[in-house]
């Protein structure tokens, strides 16, 4: 026994190597590749102010003014895409779409290697091109942008064929002699409608799952961020182009509504996905109706944070003020309500006129290292609606404590600033209670235990994510559960989406269907349904008795009653009784 023991051990480690070998040799690694970043994006970049920032040129409806809303410097004009122009683009993506269906899970995972990799190695360049567009500092562009995406991609990589392999299913006792299974297919051509927050992660995000699914894209960005859109679409060509493949299955298009509407009504497209509001969303729908194309719907959320008395608030708090400040809040799951028990509010609000107090607003890329906690806004024109928002709600009882208002920078006067708001006592009957703000407001309610938390809770229209903080770890689970969202996290906020397994949407007027996760990913793929014969001589027999045509058809209702009872009956005596009958009526 000793001397077979090592043989063992030896033969053992042996296959795992050899395994681990084999499996470096047959995958494809990450091909580098590199792309120059545009010049406007490095700090102290000057660029001419401009007068009246805005999107829209004088004369021009076809031209797309870009500028930093940090700043108000102009980063160029954009030709908006033509219908026309939109149709040829999503004809070529639809070409290179069917040799690209018939490539490996390995083959568009060296892709997706090949583009995880220029992230992470690129880091410093992404953040700075997408706070030159929108605004946002750094911490925030890691977090919001690079990080998301680098989860996205890993998580595609590692869990993506798992996810799409055939799925085998249970035929049933009738069916027993069929294999059966579900057959993940790619759509097509999907396209993706995606919001101005986060204009890196929104726009690759979806071609990244797109195309792990056998897809073409075509992404529709916001026109608030068309200044970046060429980078980001040439990121994701180049990594197709280096690993050998056709980069025409990526099309990121810009323009204003019309464009929106040419892409959402198009036969081309075969799914689409939309980020934005509940009002334009109804439009999507209606007009994806036209030809029946199935849509993906997230519009936003009025997320609630439910604070408990007895929550650790050393780690509650700091978890809060980067779920109000971080993108100065311009996030689809940023808790824009803050429930906090009687007992625990007065300390909250508190620590929280202490921290919102200091919270400093700037231009991360032109102001002194150090200076800037909060970036700028990307409507400036959303500021009139903020403010009497905040002012509706001080008419019938809530406190300001801090901001209200736009802020006018000393340094940047053109810039797009709300200042970071602090509004207290507030009540369900106040607007700011039911309309999302996608501003740097922090609105704090107080309660007075679970009925009532959940009766706030459920006072909003929309239901995306929600939060809830307590020590206790079964009342934050039952609270969590109780609470109609589509996403919840106990004592934390936004994680889920870092878990990039966990799928992402709401429910009421935040939305319906998921993207992000096996949910997410199964739905840019048609679900076929599959059956062969198990062994190739047992086959489907039509009996002589049902055989058309029928020469008695009592005779053949009779038999084929007592295959159901045969088939499906609770008791193997039941089935046993069906089987003599059947045998007998043959007769």
């Amino acid at each position: 026994m000793d001397q077979v023991l090592p043989v063992v051990i030896a033969v053992v480690v042996g296959g795992v190597v050899l395994y681990a070998v084999l499996r470096r040799a047959s995958t494809l690694r990450a091909i580098p590749f590199e792309l120059k970043p545009p010049a406007e994006s490095q700090p102290g970049w000057q660029g001419e102010e401009l007068a009246q920032p805005g999107i829209h040129v004088a004369g021009h409806p076809e031209l797309i003014q870009c500028f930093d809303p940090a700043t108000g410097r102009a980063l160029g004009q954009v030709r908006a895409t033509t219908a026309a122009e939109l149709e040829a683009r999503m004809q070529r993506a639809r070409q290179a779409q069917t040799r690209w269906a018939q490539t490996s899970f390995e083959q568009r995972r060296q892709v997706l290697r090949t583009l995880h990799a220029f992230v992470l190695a690129h880091q410093r360049e992404i953040c700075q091109v997408a706070s030159r567009d929108s605004g946002k500092t750094l911490v925030d562009a890691t977090l919001g942008e690079v990080l998301t995406t680098a989860a996205r991609l890993q998580w595609t990589i590692q869990n993506g064929e798992a996810v799409l392999r055939d799925d085998a299913r249970a035929p049933g006792f009738m069916m027993a002699y069929k294999r059966a299974k579900v057959v993940y297919q790619p759509r097509g051509l999907v396209a993706a409608l995606v919001s101005w927050n986060y204009p890196f992660h929104n726009a690759v995000g979806p071609a990244v799952s797109a195309l792990f699914a056998g897809n073409a894209v075509v992404v529709k960005a916001s026109e608030h961020v068309a200044w970046s859109m060429p980078y980001w679409e040439q990121m994701v060509r180049r990594a197709l182009n280096v690993c050998g493949h056709d980069p025409e299955l990526v099309q990121f298009v810009a323009g204003f509504a019309d464009l929106g509407r040419a892409v959402t009504t198009s036969p081309l497209v075969d799914h689409i996905t939309f980020i934005g509001s509940p009002e334009v969303g109804r439009l999507v729908m209606r007009a994806a109706s036209e030809h029946l194309t199935p849509v993906t719907l997230e519009l936003g959320g009025k997320d609630c944070a439910l604070v408990f008395a007895d929550a650790d608030m050393r780690q509650c708090v700091p978890v809060l003020m980067r779920a109000v400040v971080q993108n100065a809040s311009q996030n689809c799951i940023g808790i824009e309500r803050i429930l906090v028990q009687q007992p625990a509010y007065d300390a909250f609000v508190a620590e929280m006129t202490r921290r919102m107090r200091a919270v400093r607003v700037g231009a991360i890329l032109d102001d002194a290292p150090g200076s800037v906690d909060c970036g700028a806004m990307v409507l400036g024109a959303d500021f009139d609606r903020l403010e009497a928002l905040v002012a509706d709600a001080v008419a019938k009882g809530a406190r300001c404590l801090i901001g209200g208002s736009r802020y006018a920078h000393p340094r940047h006067p053109r810039g797009q600033y709300f200042s970071p708001t602090l509004l207290v006592d507030v009540t369900p009957d106040m607007d700011i209670t039911r309309s999302e703000t996608f501003g740097p407001i922090m609105v704090v309610m107080k309660f007075a235990d679970e009925a009532d938390a959940l009766a706030l809770a459920h006072a909003s229209p929309y239901a995306l994510g929600s939060s809830v903080f307590s020590a206790d770890r079964a009342r934050a689970r039952r609270v969590a559960l109780a609470l109609r969202a589509g996403m919840t996290n106990v004592n934390d906020f936004g994680v889920n989406y870092i878990c990039q397994a966990l799928p992402f949407g709401g429910v009421g007027i935040s939305g319906f269907g998921r993207f992000a996760g096996p949910e997410g990913l199964r739905a840019l793929c048609v679900e076929k349904a599959f059956t062969e014969d198990r062994f190739p001589f047992v086959k489907t027999p039509i009996p002589p008795i049902v055989d058309y045509p029928i020469q008695d058809s009592e005779k053949g209702y009779a038999f084929t009653q007592q295959i159901v009872a045969f088939a499906y009956s609770d008791s193997w005596w039941d089935s046993i009784k069906a089987a003599l009958r059947l045998a007998k009526i043959s007769l």
